[in-house]
């Protein structure tokens, strides 16, 4: 089990910049911490051509429209997502759990279970850092444009 502490701290950082930039921060924050177990992923990947782990990506958007639609409809969440991209996801499945022909692979499961503690761990250190540089760049910006 994982405790994160300092939290309230961070959101209270955030809402005190546009929530633009607020957002923009998570979304680098997110992605930059996946990186790791996307790289697992695609190592871990069956090889058959080459598709599925060239597939892997890290995007801020996932399902259709209306899912996302409903999924966003708070304005200031951020949702990071990491996995095979929409194009490969009907042979993804098939290769992580297995099928009649196929043993499961589980290249998606190995990456989280090697990178979940990592992930996790000083998340709220490394994203205080993140959102305190945001923080004083718009500091900066706001200096710059108040001349």
């Amino acid at each position: 089990m994982v405790k994160i502490t300092g939290l309230r701290e961070i959101n209270e950082v955030l809402r005190s910049l546009p929530r633009g930039t607020g957002k923009a921060a998570l979304t680098r924050f997110g992605k930059k911490r996946l990186e790791p177990m996307r790289d697992a992923a695609k190592a871990k990947a069956p090889k058959d051509s080459g598709e599925l782990a060239d597939s892997i990506i890290i995007s801020t958007r996932q399902g259709s429209p209306g899912q996302r639609k409903r999924r966003f409809q708070d304005k200031a969440a951020v949702e990071v997502y990491m996995g095979p991209s929409k194009d490969q996801h009907g042979h993804a499945v098939p290769q992580e759990f297995g099928s009649i022909n196929n043993p499961p692979a589980g290249y998606m499961r190995g990456a989280w279970d090697g990178h979940s503690d990592a992930l996790l761990t000083n998340l709220a250190e490394d994203l205080g850092a993140e959102v305190n540089a945001t923080a004083a760049r718009h500091r900066r910006k706001l200096a710059r444009n108040a001349r």
